[in-house]
């Protein structure tokens, strides 16, 4: 693994050690409009700010920082301070990137090479390119958007000496690390050459040193993919062991040992297959990711981000975080060496930990149908009498995770493209999945992957859990969350709702990854095809509308259809909550003296206090709990206590058994004091609104144009009526 150089002498690293103050620029990093006067100060007294503007780091034989630097188009500084010949500063790194230089990026950079690395399934070596597209870029309304495309979202300036980067001597220490990307003869696999990362733009401010390295699998190999992925690692040798910044906002996890700056290899415009070319949207695995996360999981955050290389424009890629120990201990808690983190590309592994719990969790499961079993893995019985129960399996993960893949019809899974963590330390929560590089998903809405199945594999463990009713159960009531229910996540139009919001976020970025690589299959390498010259108002449009149009509307009803066909979906009605008449939503508030009642089904079981109303562990044909109560018009739903309660409630027709139903509600007091507003001075506070009976939001004592909609509002803890 490369290193830097140990040759300091004992003066140079104590001077490095003690540094306190480092050189400052009078203008922040950043994508720019205008020129500007870069001014660049030394803080010590008696020092001389030396500097560099090819991204390589300033030395004794850089010139010196004497004057002004009249800045206009995209340039890199990089300055330190020096004191007798040694610097005695870190070297402070700025960006400033002019989207109109941007388009003019040339053919070949003065510095940079024609080729890049060698093939490693045909002859030759992959040619270099490095320009905008002349063909879009000389269409003044495509280059207008492609300039806009710099502000729209943050911009990640990568920023080493050229050499670590493109260096074509086959060495693990001077070797270039995207000329040996670490391919089929291993070359360049693990190397890291130390970096400036910055991250600015749309809120963002960060300057940082780190490791970098080629990130992936087939994306690194030159001939299928030239635009690479990268690895970010933090490291004391190379700054901080750990970076501690929002990168995906506020109250997200902000602390991080490894990022990956992700491309996006299949259905992107550099393929090598034609069709998927055509299909290029750059949303479909951030699109997974998410709505694993609007479900309620932890999973690899990403950013999109625009990505320059020594100011070079490189694309659009994904900031994402890396699923490893680190990531468990800052998700999860506990200690990184608690965690297991289980993976399979070219096969089975541990990434971190052990593989011991999942072969025990994979060969249980073989007998999932025997209630012994499954009760061990969802840890209601120990494994042995001295044992104590352990939960092996996070169910609902599991099934949440299942549902995602099966909707998208991930097509490229799961005999790789997979990863589940465990904490061995902790014996409540058990493995949980996280999906992970679903490029090849939400292609065709006919698509069906349930008979996929990997031996070891999520396919393989969801197979033989299905065996046991609980779990199938279990399964049918997810299913119907979120494909059927109100609100269900995978319903046509929450699912589109998604993609949408990803698709908006890179409206204007998509034309300047065309304008990068959208010729690079037509101009530069066709390979396996000739390609077009792939446009954002032309190709991408055209398959976002095909998505928009075909795909949602009709995916969750053919999803349906699948799993009936497999005998994974109920068949019975499910029954709905209905206050005074009108259907009940997850988050309403009620109050006790509202009538709650149940329609659909003339044998209905539920519960009032969140847990389920029938069990099929012990029996498969199912039986009622203790808890739940049989519904009928005589016996209505009683709720007498103010508070969150969550009621749940399931139909039976002959044998069957419909999904279980949940919604959590608030019940409030009932209050005598019951008025008709009339004053038109009463002032309502809706949660920490305030209106006037005018229909007006007051805003710093002022009136706006927001209005307050009739209904019953607690006010001062009394109910209105307006």
């Amino acid at each position: 693994m490369y290193k830097r150089a140990l040759t300091l002498s004992v003066g140079l690293l104590l001077a490095i050690t003690a540094v306190q103050a480092n050189p400052t620029f009078n203008r922040v990093h950043g994508v720019c409009r205008s020129p500007f006067l870069l001014k660049v100060k030394g803080e010590e007294v008696g020092t001389i700010v030396r500097y560099t503007l090819d991204g390589s780091e300033p030395t004794v034989a850089s010139p010196e920082f004497t004057t002004n630097l009249y800045v206009s188009s995209t340039t890199i500084v990089r300055a330190a301070e020096f004191r007798d010949d040694v610097r005695c500063s870190d070297i402070v790194t700025s960006s400033y990137i002019f989207p109109a230089s941007v388009l003019e990026q040339p053919t070949l950079p003065e510095g940079y090479p024609a080729t890049w690395g060698k093939y490693t399934s045909i002859s030759g070596t992959a040619p270099a390119d490095y320009e905008m597209d002349p063909e879009l870029i000389s269409n003044t309304t495509y280059a207008k958007k492609v300039k806009d495309a710099f502000y729209s979202i943050p911009a990640l300036s990568i920023v080493t000496d050229k050499e670590n980067l493109f260096n074509k001597e086959k060495d693990e220490q001077t070797g270039g690390i995207y000329i040996y990307t670490g391919t089929s003869d291993s070359n360049g696999r693990g190397w890291e050459r130390p970096t400036s990362v910055e991250l600015m733009g749309s809120g963002h401010d960060l300057t940082t040193t780190c490791a970098l390295e080629i990130h992936g699998g087939q994306g690194r190999v030159p001939e299928k993919n030239p635009k690479h992925s990268f690895r970010l690692t933090f490291k004391d040798e190379y700054g901080k062991k750990t970076l501690k910044y929002p990168v995906y906002g506020e109250g997200s996890v902000a602390r991080f040992n490894s990022l990956i700056v992700r491309t996006f290899y299949n259905y992107s415009w550099v393929h090598s297959d034609a069709t998927q070319r055509t299909r290029a949207q750059y949303a479909r695995d951030l699109w997974a990711r998410r709505m694993q996360k609007r479900m309620g999981y932890d999973t690899s955050d990403g950013l999109y981000v625009n990505v320059f290389i020594n100011g070079l424009y490189w694309g659009l890629y994904n900031l994402s975080e890396r699923i490893d120990d680190d990531y468990c201990k800052y998700h999860f808690g506990g200690l990184k060496s608690d965690y297991d983190v289980i993976k399979r590309e070219d096969y089975l592994e541990a990434a971190e930990g052990t593989l011991d719990k999942w072969n025990l969790l994979m060969r249980l499961s073989e007998n999932a149908s025997l209630p012994e079993t499954y009760k061990v893995i969802i840890g209601e019985a120990p494994m042995t009498a001295d044992a104590e129960p352990e939960v092996l399996l996070d169910v609902d993960n599991f099934i949440d995770y299942m549902l995602i893949n099966q909707y998208g019809g991930n097509a490229d899974w799961d005999q790789h493209n997979w990863i589940a963590v465990n904490n061995r330390e902790d014996s409540t929560q058990g493995f949980r999945f996280i999906c992970w590089d679903s490029e090849q998903t939400l292609f065709s809405a006919s698509k069906n992957v349930l008979d996929v199945i990997y031996k070891d594999c999520p396919t393989y463990l969801f197979r033989q859990m299905m065996f046991n009713p609980a779990f199938q159960h279990r399964f049918m009531d997810r299913a119907y969350k979120h494909l059927e229910d109100d609100g269900g996540l995978l319903r046509p139009e929450q699912a589109k709702a998604l993609w949408d919001s990803l698709q908006s976020v890179i409206s204007l970025a998509i034309y300047a990854e065309s304008a990068r690589w959208g010729d690079y299959r037509k101009d530069v390498h066709p390979y396996t095809s000739q390609g077009e010259l792939y446009r954002a108002d032309v190709h991408h449009a055209l398959e976002n509308r095909r998505l928009q149009e075909e795909f949602f509307p009709q995916r969750t009803g053919n999803l349906i259809a699948q799993l009936k066909k497999k005998g994974w979906y109920a068949n019975v009605e499910a029954p709905v909550f209905l206050v005074n008449g009108r259907k009940v939503a997850d988050g309403d508030t009620i109050f006790i003296s509202d009538e709650l009642t149940l329609t659909q089904g003339s044998y209905i079981l539920y519960t009032i206090d969140g847990s389920y109303p029938v069990s099929w562990v012990d029996n498969p044909a199912g039986e009622g709990s203790s808890e739940a109560t049989l519904y009928s018009k005589e016996n209505i739903v009683k709720l007498l206590t103010p508070g969150d309660v969550t009621l749940r409630a399931v139909s039976k027709s002959e044998s069957n058994w419909s999904a279980t139903v949940s919604r959590t509600i608030y019940v409030a007091d009932e209050l005598d004091d019951i008025e008709e507003i009339q004053n038109s001075e009463f002032k309502i506070q809706n949660d920490g609104v305030i209106y006037n009976l005018s229909g007006q939001q007051i805003v710093n004592g002022q009136s706006s144009n927001r209005k307050l909609q009739r209904g019953v509002y607690i006010v001062n803890g009394k109910k209105y009526v307006k």
